[in-house]
């Protein structure tokens, strides 16, 4: 697969990212959860997209990967997640910004925007604040408030807290903990030697632990988006898994009810990682959305 790469700039951040398929096609843009890198796209998975006719891009969000790093002390997250005030040194508008860098960079007028997790919140801000670049919004196991983005059951409090609190230089030891919280919150297709593989390859491109606690905190403290999705006209499609016990299907559904005329996709089997079973599906879903969203106009503002 041939791969195109690239750094963009915003603000002093820059924001490395990789371009895959034909740049005659529409761009479907891949944005992260929180503390993952370009690698959670894996090339199998971005080729589902390719053959759906997208150029895809996919990139690091700041503060992972090969992206900017933020300088200064890092708050726990353990800390984020019982504060009701988080002093956060960005906010999730800013990533948005960084993300429009990347189209910037790349000359993309409009895209096609798909966001996992923190990255759903990300394509949410994009929609917006820049509905004019955005073709059509994919938010998937996501929440539409910080509020809305952590399940109260005892086995996810217990997953995040231990995953989400690592400072390990130990590969192997780094590995088999994050390994254990997706096995708590992937639902039952769990996938050993494939998550294995891209949390293998995250440590090799890049270990910044601060990156989980500055990302958290800039979701905490960018509030509510219920206000701003009721607002929107573009084309939107809401994913969520049944078996998520880490963000609740509670919340893709506030998400897609805040939304005029969201497509809600709701499947039974999947929880809180997007694998193999689930890419036809997913990928179809977003084919069509793309589809349907040519015969509309962009909004102005």
């Amino acid at each position: 697969m041939n791969i195109k790469v690239g750094t963009a700039y915003n603000a002093g951040t820059n924001i490395y990212y990789e371009v895959l398929g034909n740049p005659a096609h529409e761009t479907l843009l891949l944005i992260s959860g929180l503390g993952s890198q370009l690698v959670y796209w894996t090339d199998e998975l971005c080729q589902v997209f390719v053959d759906r006719h997208f150029q895809v891009v996919r990139f690091d969000n700041r503060d992972v990967g090969l992206s900017s790093k933020t300088s200064g002390h890092a708050q726990p997250v353990s800390e984020i997640l019982r504060s009701e005030g988080v002093n956060a040194p960005y906010s999730l508008s800013d990533m948005a910004a960084d993300t429009i860098g990347i189209l910037d960079a790349l000359e993309i007028e409009t895209a096609h925007m798909m966001g996992v997790s923190l990255g759903g919140m990300i394509a949410q801000t994009l929609a917006i604040e820049f509905p004019q670049r955005v073709r059509s919004l994919v938010s998937i196991m996501s929440a539409p408030s910080p509020r809305m983005a952590i399940s109260d059951d005892d086995i996810s409090a217990e997953a995040v807290s231990k995953s989400l609190t690592l400072d390990l230089n130990n590969p192997e030891t780094y590995v088999d903990l994050q390994v254990e919280g997706y096995r708590a919150t992937s639902g039952p297709h769990f996938d050993d030697a494939y998550i294995r593989q891209i949390l293998q390859c995250s440590f090799n491109r890049c270990y910044h632990p601060a990156g989980w606690s500055f990302q958290m905190a800039a979701a905490r403290a960018s509030g509510d988006r219920l206000s701003g999705l009721s607002r929107l006209t573009l084309p939107s499609l809401i994913i969520h898994g049944a078996a998520d016990p880490l963000i609740p299907v509670s919340s893709g559904q506030a998400t897609a009810a805040a939304i005029p005329n969201a497509r809600l996709m709701i499947i039974e089997d999947m929880g809180h990682c997007l694998l193999a079973p689930h890419w036809a599906p997913v990928a179809d879903a977003v084919a069509e959305l793309a589809k349907n969203a040519r015969h509309l106009p962009l909004p102005t503002t």
